[in-house]
């Protein structure tokens, strides 16, 4: 999404109030807020000990197992996110009447700096290059610049002790930031394309548009890979013939020159963790979604949230039983522990392929695809649903600043998190006497909590200057000084240093807020029909009864109880919100008893391990 800038001119600041999706700015700060949790608790829990005594534990510890890989596969989110937000900016430079090559030149532009940065990140100033591993050897400094005959440090086997020689082949590693940054590139230029001769303007014939290509994407994915292979066989765990090291990270002095050349190309086709073939397809959903929300108010499609979530839930049901037989068929063929253990892969997508090994069934990636993705575009329009198609953004953001801010800057906040190894190496060394000494659950989440408070802390201070410094605005700087179009947007007094900076008043506190559909005045318009109409009983029917009836949703049951108390305040008390209100609260009862009797049970009745 777009951000203005807010500028010091003289001693008065100009204020230019940003229009902004509360969902999209939410979300952004959800996910970096759920990324930097779950890395901790990674990091910290003592999973191996956890393990030994399994039988032992409360059955609550085996639901967290299970749950914990899937969020980590959410890339998506974030990539929907990412790519919905830039179309919403990209649309609004065309309705500005901004040319067509221009708007593609800063997008491409934006794209290919984000990239460079996303490189810097992983193999240097990254909480996983050589600044982040310092930082993860403070019990050790002189270990950390030995230098040491270099490993195949993405052997995929653990047991490898990073130091400061990740920054002789990581810059080649692929990360969500650099799907992004490959999509914020790709589509800038389809983007270009489909808008000549102000094709724009028919967002139908856009939309169907990107269908089509989201499905081509997918299509292609196989074929895709097969072709990388070429390259070397088994890519990308497969080794370089000459050294032993991994096709998709050659290593600085170890490595013939080209290998560096094709790396970044080969990565971003066929990694391990969101290469563009299939997660280009995401990126397109997320066009959609921004070429819809786009539309003027009396335009919209109402039934769009509804139609795109049941499209997400029927991917993620599918997807889910995929995985399911999947594991099984991988126990079955070998052992419950080798299949747990590709369970817990999950988020790596190419794990979910023969080339990870010969026990995974081709196109197994399929389904981890359309499960993990589909979840997420159930989440981005659940999201959409409750907050800006009832008329609740500014009632919604003014309760989720503290979620929100973790958004403002999330390339930064995800470079940063090397702060959780310092707040680790505390914590466990005044508890433990020894540094980096695992936990169980009570200390993880002491970790993780003054993990959150730190980042919080230091974003409300990193905004008082706002956010000058962050690598966002290293990459606004030079985006606003060299692109014409982002350019001539500036006063030419203001300073160039100044181009890169948050308008945090503008663009986080106050800024404006777009609700979708506002409820307030539908019934001041016409009282009568909104009463018939009923549409937040409705809503808040469907939530408890999906809270009810389904297991891993059961949480919309909580949705559902907030909604149908509105419903009763907006619409009156009716049969619907009636019904909804009780149902809800079975749900919610249903709910906490649930976790009551895994907090109580051991895992042992199962007989599982």
């Amino acid at each position: 999404m777009e951000a203005n800038i807010s500028l010091e001119m003289g001693s008065k600041p100009i204020i230019k109030r940003s229009r902004r999706f509360a969902t999209l700015d939410f979300a952004r700060g959800a996910a970096i807020f759920l990324m930097i949790s779950l890395h901790t608790l990674i990091l910290v829990l003592n999973i191996d000990d956890l393990l030994s005594v399994i039988d032992d534990l409360a059955l609550v510890n085996l639901v967290m197992l299970m749950i914990l890989p899937f969020y980590g596969g959410l890339a998506g989110f974030f990539l929907l996110v990412s790519s919905a937000s830039n179309m919403v900016s990209m649309y609004r430079d065309l309705e500005r009447g901004n040319s067509v090559r221009g708007i593609v030149f800063k997008q491409v532009f934006g794209g290919v700096l984000l990239l460079i940065f996303a490189m810097l990140c992983e193999a240097l100033i990254g909480y996983h290059g050589a600044l982040g591993n310092f930082f993860l050897n403070l019990n050790d400094i002189p270990g950390y610049f030995q230098y040491n005959p270099l490993l195949n440090y993405e052997n995929w086997g653990g047991g490898v002790t990073y130091n400061w020689q990740v920054l002789l082949y990581r810059f080649s590693h692929f990360e969500t930031i650099h799907t992004i940054a490959w999509c914020i590139i790709i589509n800038g230029m389809v983007q270009g394309l489909l808008s000549l001769k102000k094709n724009w303007q028919n967002r139908r014939r856009m939309m169907i548009s990107y269908v089509i290509l989201a499905v081509l994407v997918v299509a292609l994915t196989q074929p895709i890979w097969d072709l990388v292979s070429l390259y070397g066989p088994g890519y990308p765990f497969g080794t370089i013939p000459e050294t032993g090291n991994v096709l998709f990270t050659p290593v600085l002095g170890e490595d013939k020159w080209w290998r560096f050349i094709a790396a970044p190309f080969l990565s971003a086709l066929a990694a391990p963790m969101e290469p563009i073939f299939p997660y280009l397809a995401i990126s397109f959903v997320g066009s959609i979604i921004g070429i819809e929300i786009t539309k003027p108010r009396e335009k919209l499609n109402k039934k769009f949230p509804r139609n795109m979530f049941l499209v997400g839930a029927s991917m993620f049901v599918v997807g889910l039983i995929g995985v399911a037989v999947i594991i099984i068929g991988i126990m079955t063929k070998t052992d419950f522990d080798t299949a747990i253990g590709i369970y817990q892969l999950l988020p790596y997508h190419r794990h979910y392929s023969p080339s990870y090994a010969n026990y995974i069934p081709p196109f197994a990636w399929v389904a981890q695809f359309l499960c993990v993705n589909g979840f997420a575009i159930m989440l981005v329009m659940f999201l959409f649903r409750m907050i800006e198609y009832r008329g609740r953004s500014k009632a919604f953001s003014d309760r989720s600043k503290t979620v929100r801010r973790f958004g403002t800057v999330a390339f930064s906040n995800y470079n940063n998190q090397f702060i959780f190894y310092i707040i680790f190496y505390l914590l466990s060394y005044a508890i433990f006497f020894t540094p980096y000494a695992k936990f169980y659950w009570a200390g993880t989440f002491l970790v993780i909590l003054v993990t959150l408070a730190v980042f919080t802390l230091l974003l409300i201070g990193w905004e008082k200057i706002k956010y000058t410094g962050s690598l966002e605005w290293f990459i606004r700087t030079v985006t606003n000084n060299v692109v014409p179009a982002r350019k001539k947007r500036f006063d030419p007094s203001v300073k160039w240093w100044q181009k890169g900076q948050v308008d945090v008043e503008g663009a986080f506190y106050n800024p404006e807020w777009i609700d979708l559909e506002d409820p307030t005045e539908e019934k001041a318009k016409d009282e009568k029909q909104f009463l018939k109409d009923q549409k937040e009983s409705k809503f808040a029917l469907i939530l408890s009864i999906v809270g009810l009836v389904t297991i891993i949703l059961n949480a919309a049951s909580i949705f559902g109880l907030f909604v149908s108390l509105r419903a009763r305040k907006l619409e009156g008390k009716n049969k619907k919100n009636t019904r909804a209100l009780i149902i809800s609260i079975i749900g919610c009862v249903l709910f906490a008893a649930f976790y009551i009797v895994c907090f109580i049970l051991k895992i042992g009745i199962l007989g599982l391990f």
